[in-house]
């Protein structure tokens, strides 16, 4: 029996979880001992009475270690375990790696920055994204998050847009597609070679309790957490205490003062997060530079009311209303016109009829 089916059949011992398995193996340099029924070995290093080390040590079944694993090389599914040369390094640090991770795609070959926040996003919340992820993706940085609605399916989005890499670790089997409304999300991160990974085996569905454990996953493979909108009693609160313990660093954007969604980052920046108004304040903890802008194509060609409008916008949103006054125009007329610049790839449209300027709008020569 090889070493990944060993550390598979652990992970389905009751009780014994992946923080007990992580001593062991620190201690000991191997987890033979469960396989050669040395009790007393493992229970002074678990400090657990012998009698449940027995109990546990007796639960080991070496059939099922093999069956998932014969069923993951079925399905295309990697596996890496602590001994795997690949598994991720800064995980392997922290206090409670999983023993087991499945994946499919490609694994890690770069840092990482763990992008978190509300389910809920606000037009806010994806300008900040539109604004920090293409020069980090850009810079080299690889993105990670949770794939759930919201923060986390912007960032993994652009950082696709980018051509970057993004991780996505799920609370269910790699085989399963949840959310449901990212499931064409799931398939474009596999396209763009990035990785789907999770510590559960394939098939397992997504429960209320697996996100949380999901979550110190997410920044324990992470150099730092950029939270991008988040309420104070929310998963990605959870994440930033698992960041905290690993010690990582955490950056946040802040929001506006009123803005229950940005409640949580303002309070992390507060208590001493750095605060995240561009690209640069990220890059510059890690020595990266900001990539030099491309130089730009020629633009589409455009009419004298268009270029007019397009020199009212910018990367930060401005709305209908106030671009109707500033043009001393009717809507439909100053509609008409955005629809024509959205068409040309020069503008993109928010919800509440806010406008911002796409980096292929703003780009100079």
């Amino acid at each position: 029996m090889n070493a990944i089916e060993k550390w598979i059949a652990l992970t389905y011992v009751s009780g014994l979880g992946p923080r007990r398995i992580a001593a062991v193996y620190r201690e000991l340099g191997s987890i033979d001992s469960f396989f050669a029924g040395d009790s007393s070995r493992l229970s002074q290093v678990m400090k657990l009475k012998p009698e449940l080390v027995e109990t546990m040590v007796g639960a080991v079944d070496l059939e099922q270690g093999r069956r998932m694993a014969e069923e993951c090389r079925q399905k295309g599914i990697g596996v890496i375990c602590p001994q795997s040369p690949d598994y991720p390094a800064l995980l392997l640090e922290s206090h409670d790696p999983p023993p087991v991770l499945y994946y499919r795609g490609a694994l890690p070959r770069q840092d990482l920055l763990a992008v978190v926040g509300s389910r809920r996003a606000t037009g806010y919340g994806r300008r900040g994204i539109a604004k920090l992820i293409p020069p980090l993706c850009q810079a080299g940085l690889g993105i990670v998050s949770g794939l759930a609605v919201g923060i986390d399916a912007w960032a993994h989005k652009a950082c696709l847009e980018e051509k970057g890499y993004t991780l996505a670790v799920l609370g269910n089997g790699v085989d399963l597609y949840y959310p449901w409304e990212n499931n064409r999300l799931q398939k474009d991160i596999l396209a763009g070679e990035g990785c789907l990974l999770s510590e559960f085996p394939p098939g397992t569905k997504p429960r209320p309790d697996h996100f949380p454990r999901r979550n110190r996953i997410i920044s324990g493979l992470s150099r730092g957490v950029l939270v991008i909108e988040a309420g104070i009693k929310s998963g990605a609160m959870i994440t930033v205490g698992f960041a905290l313990e690993q010690g990582r660093d955490v950056f946040a954007v802040p929001g506006n003062i009123d803005s229950p969604e940005s409640a949580g980052a303002n309070h992390l920046v507060r208590l001493g997060a750095k605060p995240a108004l561009t690209a640069k304040d990220i890059l510059e903890e890690y020595g990266l530079d900001l990539p030099l802008r491309a130089q730009a194509r020629p633009g589409p060609a455009l009419e004298k009311e268009e270029a007019e409008l397009l020199a009212l916008l910018d990367e930060q949103g401005v709305s209908l209303d106030d671009l109707c006054y500033q043009l001393g125009a009717a809507g439909g007329v100053v509609l008409a016109r955005l629809v024509a610049l959205e068409l040309k790839g020069l503008v993109q449209r928010l919800p509440g009829q806010e406008y911002i300027l796409t980096r292929s709008g703003g780009a100079t020569s």
